[in-house]
């Protein structure tokens, strides 16, 4: 099957998430480079209409929304014009939770492979992990008390 029909089969809430991640992905990269996470995070929540207030118990439906609008998050990434890191893609999932009304957390780990220290980002929604294919953060010890959102 071509992109073009995987693309029609999308849903109208898949294809505005994945339209929007194409978008911000690359924003995000330049707005990272010049103003810290947390005032670009500060920017994007002020530029987020919510239609409710954050749910603070997250039901299975919006767990599925939240995992559905990450796996559009990576295929922006993957086969969009912008390839996002782990944390432009972090924040860019962050920020369409937000718009979902849904509260996520990015959070952040490391790891030492071969004397070479190694840093990861991804977002938690409800302590699952939305924008890791197979559980690749796991390699990563969490900096506990270092989250942004």
């Amino acid at each position: 099957m071509s992109n073009w029909a995987k693309l029609r089969m999308l849903s109208f809430p898949e294809k505005r998430s994945l339209a929007a991640s194409v978008v911000l992905l690359p924003l995000s990269a330049v707005a990272l480079r010049f103003v810290s996470l947390r005032r670009w995070q500060t920017f994007l929540s002020k530029a987020t209409a919510r239609r409710s207030p954050h749910r603070s118990c997250i039901d299975k439906s919006a767990l599925d929304a939240a995992f559905e609008t990450a796996r559009m998050v990576r295929v922006a990434s993957a086969r969009g014009p912008y390839r996002g890191n782990c944390l432009q893609q972090s924040v860019t999932l962050w920020w369409l939770l937000q718009r979902q009304s849904i509260e996520g957390k990015i959070r952040f780990g490391a790891r030492k492979d071969e004397g070479r220290l190694g840093a990861h980002a991804w977002v938690e929604v409800d302590g699952c992990a939305l924008n890791e294919g197979r559980g690749s953060h796991n390699e990563f010890k969490p900096c506990d008390g270092v989250s942004a959102g």
